[in-house]
């Protein structure tokens, strides 16, 4: 299972989706052999929140929807993918550690 260590707090991937940019629509893989397309065909993605899990098509056609959450004192902190990757800088930042 993929997860993020960010300030000490370990985030956990709980969503694996996308959205097409082309037809607009949001899928989301849900188990390992779960590979789903979006209705036009320009995107795909599959494996669930395992390792190894995957999303096909040009990345132009992406706009991501994963989510990612946390326990802090007993409470759940969703982030979305997208926010750890823009504004932590997820590729660029060596205070971040991604483990999978």
């Amino acid at each position: 299972m993929s997860s993020i260590v960010y300030a000490g707090v370990k985030y956990i991937q709980r969503r694996h989706a996308i959205q097409c940019k082309k037809c607009l629509e949001t899928i989301e893989s849900k188990a390992t052999h779960d590979l789903k397309y979006c209705p036009c065909g320009a995107v795909g993605i599959d494996g669930g929140i395992s390792d190894g899990n995957r999303i096909l098509g040009n990345l132009s056609d992406i706009e991501d929807r994963g989510m990612y959450c946390a326990i802090v004192e007993k409470k759940q902190i969703w982030l979305p993918q997208f926010v750890i990757e823009e504004h932590f800088q997820l590729k660029s930042d060596s205070s971040l550690k991604v483990e999978t």
